[in-house]
Order: structure tokens, then sequence, then C-alpha cells
């Protein structure tokens, strides 16, 4: 079992390479992890439906028909707890998938066809997060949820 964590982006400000690194060294003894950057296409503001369906064949090159993709996406499930979203994790990692792919969309979400092609669509806040932020959520999160399932102290409850 490995993770991908696959982001659409332009280049990423110091502190969100900083914080990646650091969440990624955090989760490297927990599971295999790397974090695959898709260059979000240029397209005008007015024509975002061409930019999220130019996303989606980005994200399928990468995709192998094995893979387990779930969705970071605002309009997803709402996981009310780190408990829960570890519980969650743990049905994503016993599911016999040899990669689970975590995405987080562009600007603009993710397209019909990335949806469908998705076993899960996960919400990290009723709130609209810039892509950045939501990045280091999703990655913190993992981390967490990965710390719960092993029963290492880091989630105090």
């Amino acid at each position: 079992m490995k993770i991908k964590f696959v982001i659409f982006e332009t280049k990423a400000a110091a502190w969100v390479e900083t914080a990646r690194a650091e969440y990624l060294a955090k989760l490297k003894p927990f599971i295999p992890i790397d974090i695959h950057t898709l260059k979000s296409p240029n397209v005008d503001r007015d024509n975002s439906s061409v930019k999220m369906k130019k996303e989606a064949e980005l994200l399928f090159d990468l995709l192998d028909d094995k893979d387990m993709l779930i969705l970071f996406d605002e309009g997803g499930k709402s996981i009310p707890t780190s408990e829960e979203f570890a519980k969650q994790l743990s049905r994503c990692l016993e599911s016999g998938k040899a990669t689970l792919v975590f995405c987080i969309g562009g600007p603009y979400g993710f397209d019909e066809s990335v949806k469908s092609r998705s076993s899960f669509r996960w919400s990290l806040s009723g709130l609209t997060l810039n892509h950045w932020v939501a990045q280091i959520v999703a990655l913190e999160q993992l981390y967490r949820g990965l710390t719960i399932l092993k029963g290492i102290p880091y989630h105090n409850r």
C-alpha cells in the first residue's frame, strides 16, 4: 500500500514547501507517500469548465485502474472528527487497493468525470480553503489519522 498525494498548482510559497516537507517526513515512517504536482492549465476565468476538463485529463494520465481515488472537495462528505477520519482512512487502507490517490483540485474544483471516477469525496471544512492551506490540512489529517490507527500519542482525546 502506498499513497499518491496529487495537487494542481503553480509555484508554491516557501511556507507551503516547508510544511509539505515536514508532513512528508512525518508520514513516511507509516506509509510510502509521494506528492505529485500537476501544472494547472492556464485558461481564462470564463472558461472554468475547460480548465477542469484539462485538469481531469492530467489526473487520469497519472491514475492506474487499480488505484483508489479520494478527492478532498468542498462539496464532499463532511467528516465530523479526526477519529471518524481515521476510521474512513482505515477502510481505505484495508480495501486491497495498491495505491490510495488523494487529490486536491484546482480553483474551480473537479470535473464531473473526476467525481464519477472517485471512490470518495471528503470535505476538509465547511469553509472554502485556499488550495495551499487545504494541502497542509489534508496532510496533517492523514498524519493524525495514522497516529490514531497506530495508537501513537499525538491526537489528544
